[in-house]
């Protein structure tokens, strides 16, 4: 069974609702000031989903998601050397300060691995996370800011191309299509990627 560990997230931190990004503007509209206090929330609860998802993708990756220790500091493992940047993007886009992004991106990031992990279920827990964490791509792009370029960071420049965030009948053929022809990368390159990054 598949689950979406952002809208997951979204209920146990009872947080509001995430806008979805205009794939035309690749921007959140923002209207009100309510919305504009939720811009945290909008950039790091998909920017967290989207580092556990590369993580899955490795071996290393597998073995700190499916772990049963908490991390203090959930933005390095997920990132990498690219921790500082993501955390630097984030304040920029969002106003707040460097020390705050990171404060609340390790906290919702380790609500958001706890919801993985407790939804991992069969006898090989790494192969349900890599399952679990895999088919969240679909489901926290709609929601991740271009701005960001997470993507980029992840070596993974599809996250912040604008085809990613359209939804409709002919997109989700399309998205499922594209998903079964690439497949998830080999093992070996995954680990690769994931050693290039730390």
């Amino acid at each position: 069974m598949s689950i979406n560990i952002l809208e997951e997230l979204l209920k146990k931190l009872n947080l509001p609702a995430l806008k979805k990004v205009d794939p035309n503007t690749q921007e959140v509209e923002v209207k009100t000031d309510e919305e504009r206090e939720h811009k945290l929330i909008q950039a790091i609860a998909p920017a967290a989903v989207a580092g556990i998802y590369d993580g899955s993708r490795s071996e290393e990756g597998l073995t700190f998601l499916s772990g049963s220790s908490s991390s203090p500091d959930w933005l390095s493992l997920l990132f990498g050397k690219n921790a500082h940047e993501v955390k630097q993007r984030i304040a920029q886009y969002t106003g707040n300060s460097p020390e705050s992004v990171q404060t609340h991106f390790n906290s919702i990031a380790a609500e958001a691995v706890d919801i993985l992990r407790s939804n991992a279920t069969g006898e090989d827990k790494k192969i349900s996370i890599r399952n679990l964490a895999g088919a969240q791509r679909d489901w926290f792009l709609p929601y991740l800011p271009a701005e960001l370029r997470i993507g980029t960071l992840l070596e993974d420049n599809t996250m912040d191309d604008r085809m990613n965030k359209m939804e409709g009948p002919v997109s989700s053929l399309m998205h499922k299509v594209e998903t079964i022809f690439t497949g998830q990368e080999s093992q070996e390159a995954a680990d690769k990627k994931r050693d290039d990054k730390m």
